[in-house]
């Protein structure tokens, strides 16, 4: 079973109780609610004794997976209050990073409001011998709420011969005809809302339809899925060309998180180290965040029977033998490395400190010590962005600053282990062992220039996927999960190169002619360029 622990809480717990005794007494039946409890209950208590006797569990998840903890892995949330986190610290303070400027509201229309029966030039009302000029004029924002789509009849004025019978019907107007054609029932808007809404927002489309009921303007689940389509469709070019230009990358962060489809079963796939064919059947979507030579950085997903590293190998299957080794940072399974090409090996130190994370409840002095020395290294990161080094000098700073840290660390758990004083097979002594035998992978970042210190960028945005997993709970089909994966990718490219992405996706759709034939002209970092150029030549 791998089903997750489900939180119920102390209360729900003794409520529950108490509505079974007295079911037993008195030979009464429990509610659907409370069924519910207990089916919640009995999967935790089969998937605790699923991973208790894997023994691949330490104390410490075991409680976070339970929810008897907080899942924070913060040095004053891990070491709790009064313990060592609370004493003076040994490590330099955090620099302060430059705040960001507050985010101001867009503007999206202004309304000007006139002066009845008073111009400039008049006399004065109010004292009768002055003049009245033109001054600054008075302000206030007001944000206004409407409905997520808007069903607006157009009536056209239509006149007939009465000889011939010829119909002569009114033009729409330009402004609606930007929307789409004449007779497409759903404007281009509408569509660019609902892909929004269901892959940016995880907002599942029966939940859209039950959103729109409320507004009573209904619109159906599937018909929102096939207008999703529609700008998949349109988009799929350029997503099409951000995968080519990864091909060519000089970074990449990779990592992938587990999916589900429902009409996906095993499949036979060759194994890439022996090519031999094997049944395959767990289903992952897979993340890349690839940085392109400009820093343009494309943002690409696959959802399929496949990992991480099949992906990486699809996207740099055509690239250039002549190009440099490109670096890759991701945790340290193999299973997410390349099998076609050579590369830079970067490993995330965030997943080397986790491994110490969890086991401080049973060393809290060692692991204390070891999580101050491992906060220098993000001090000395955050001190790189905030001085804005460039990256030579940004490379220098680490090798003069974090370099002994992680040799320190390094000496220090070899010297635990060879006294004896932490026992290999231990909580720590794993820690230490995993830290020593990745230490050239996880100090890669004082060797190479564009190398990462951690993995997190991925991480955060592989939410994009959870949140969409959390609420939808998977694809129907394999041809839904690749419309997922087309718009997922192009909103979380567009983000990233800080554009409107709903005018973007707007944009793609009215011209969707030109984008098919030249989609390099519409990615993110062009379509600005592009789209002025189309407005003066209309």
């Amino acid at each position: 079973m791998t089903m997750p622990f489900t939180e119920i809480t102390d209360a729900e717990i003794d409520a529950l109780i108490k509505r079974v005794q007295d079911a037993v007494a008195h030979q009464l039946a429990l509610s659907i609610e409370d069924l519910q409890l207990l089916l919640n209950a009995l999967v935790s208590l089969a998937h605790l004794h699923e991973r208790l006797a894997a023994n691949d569990i330490t104390l410490h998840k075991l409680r976070k997976l339970a929810g008897i903890v907080q899942r924070s892995e913060k040095l004053k949330h891990l070491a709790g209050d009064g313990g060592e986190a609370d004493k003076p610290s040994r490590r330099p303070k955090r620099r302060a990073s430059t705040p960001k400027p507050p985010t101001e509201p867009v503007i999206h229309h202004r309304c000007k409001h006139a002066l009845v029966g008073l111009a400039a030039g008049v006399r004065c009302p109010e004292c009768e011998r002055g003049t009245l000029y033109k001054y600054a004029p008075a302000s206030f924002l007001r944000i206004t709420g409407q409905t997520p789509l808007e069903c607006t009849q157009h009536l056209l004025e239509r006149l007939r011969c009465n000889t011939c019978g010829a119909y002569f019907t009114a033009p729409v107007s330009p402004d609606v005809e930007a929307d789409g054609a004449s007779r497409q029932q759903y404007g281009y808007s509408a569509r660019a809302l609902m892909v929004v809404h269901k892959y940016f927002a995880g907002l599942p489309f029966y939940r859209q339809q039950s959103l729109q009921q409320v507004f009573e303007a209904p619109v159906s689940a599937s018909t929102v899925f096939d207008q999703c389509e529609h700008v998949a469709n349109a988009a799929q070019p350029v997503v099409r060309c951000l995968i080519e230009q990864a091909a060519t990358a000089a970074h990449y962060h990779l990592d992938d998180t587990t999916n589900r489809i429902l009409n996906q079963g095993p499949i036979q796939k060759r194994d890439r180290k022996t090519g031999k064919l094997k049944p395959r059947s767990g289903i992952y979507t897979s993340g890349v965040i690839a940085t392109l030579a400009g820093g343009e950085l494309c943002i690409l997903f696959q959802t399929n029977i496949g990992h991480a590293g099949e992906w990486i190998d699809e996207i740099l299957a055509p690239r250039p033998a002549d190009a440099p080794l490109p670096i890759l940072m991701c945790d340290a399974l193999s299973r997410n490395f390349p099998s076609q090409c050579d590369y830079h090996k970067t490993l995330c130190n965030s997943h080397a400190r986790r491994e110490f994370a969890d086991v401080i409840e049973h060393f809290p002095d060692k692991v204390t010590w070891v999580l101050e020395a491992y906060g220098c290294i993000w001090d000395h990161e955050d001190h790189c962005k905030a001085h804005g080094l460039s990256p030579p000098k940004r490379l220098a700073y680490h090798r003069q600053h974090s370099l002994p840290v992680m040799e320190t660390l390094r000496d220090w758990g070899q010297q635990q282990l060879d006294s004896g004083e932490v026992e290999a097979n231990s909580g720590l002594g794993q820690a230490i062992g995993y830290f020593g035998r990745h230490f050239e992978g996880l100090t890669a970042f004082c060797r190479l220039e564009q190398a990462e210190l951690d993995n997190n960028a991925i991480e955060r945005t592989l939410k994009l996927v959870i949140r969409g997993r959390k609420n939808a709970l998977f694809f129907k089909t394999l041809a839904g999960a690749a419309v997922g994966d087309v718009l997922m990718s192009l909103i979380a490219t567009a983000a990233a190169a800080e554009i409107n992405v709903f005018d973007y996706l707007v944009v793609l759709q009215r011209h969707a002619d030109a984008v098919k034939a030249n989609p390099e002209q519409w990615l993110p970092w062009n379509y600005h360029n592009t789209l002025q150029v189309f407005e003066k030549a209309a």
